[in-house]
């Protein structure tokens, strides 16, 4: 029997906090649970909606039916060493907090840029999460994975399409477990780490509810940079604005609405494409 519960208010699973209800929500404890709702939603032609910690996805005022699978119960790892490498293996719901723990644990290189975003590892390497010029595929070696007709794969790097905040996943597919290669160093870690979380904390507006970056950066500029200069930063609709610390991060004052989020969006996409000529992507996940 699957875990599941009914009527489930969606502002739970969204950073932004934002949100209607889900008709029935799934929290599955292993890779044969995963693929049944795969099947499930193939059998009855509903979407299936990974949710992780949900620090890029906002949903849809209203009752939304679609399967919605949790990956909170999806937690186990393990780590080995191989020759002059760590080979971390993590199932889908293992946070980014869980994975700083053990880089400080055993003084590890190549997730210290990462180690302040709000995720757990299936949604970030599902949207190629990244920071501070790394991103996880820069870390990845293969990710084992379920496509939409239930067929279990085990993929290396190579062999998945991936980009700048982009995968195939993005497209298809529940990630249900990743493996990552991580190296020892002489660098004090702990200290790299430290000086990540002070400077994210001190440009990004982590006290208030947000999605974290809202749009993709153009090949032209940031998107923060576009925003500001467009007269966006600060600016709000309702109890929803673009943030005045950061421009490209979208913040909910107390009581914002779906209805107020979708305004502001609309009203900067526009308004950016007017003035530059370009057209901003979103990197936060709407789910309608």
């Amino acid at each position: 029997m699957i875990e599941f519960e009914e009527n489930v208010d969606l502002s739970r699973f969204s950073t932004m906090k934002i949100g209607g209800k889900a008709k029935k929500f799934f929290f599955p404890k292993d890779i044969k649970q995963v693929r049944h709702l795969v099947l499930e939603s193939l059998d009855k032609d509903k979407k299936l909606i990974p949710v992780g910690i949900g620090s890029n996805l906002i949903f849809k005022d209203g009752t939304l039916d679609y399967i919605f699978v949790s990956t909170k119960n999806l937690k186990k790892f393990s780590i080995k060493k191989e020759k002059d490498f760590f080979i971390l293996e993590c199932e889908a719901g293992v946070s980014f907090k869980t994975i700083v723990s053990i880089v400080k644990k055993y003084n590890l290189a190549g997730f210290e840029n990462l180690s302040g975003i709000p995720a757990s590892l299936g949604g970030a390497v599902a949207m190629n999460a990244g920071a501070f010029g790394t991103e996880i595929f820069d870390i990845l070696e293969e990710v084992v994975w379920i496509d939409k007709k239930g067929n279990i794969h085990i993929s290396k790097k190579k062999e998945i399409e991936h980009s700048y905040r982009y995968t195939q996943f993005q497209r298809e597919g529940f990630v249900y477990s990743a493996k990552l290669i991580l190296k020892p160093t002489e660098e004090n870690i702990k200290e790299k780490i430290k000086k990540h979380l002070l400077e994210r904390n001190s440009k990004q507006p982590l006290d208030l509810p947000t999605t974290g970056s809202t749009y993709k950066n153009p090949c032209e500029a940031p998107a923060g940079l576009l925003l500001e200069k467009a007269g966006f930063k600060g600016k709000r609709v309702g109890d929803v604005g673009f943030s005045e610390k950061h421009a490209n991060f979208l913040v909910n004052y107390g009581n914002g609405k779906y209805s107020q989020l979708i305004k502001l969006l609309e009203n900067a996409e526009r308004t950016v494409k007017n003035l530059f000529g370009i057209q901003l992507e979103r990197e936060v996940r709407i789910v309608e």
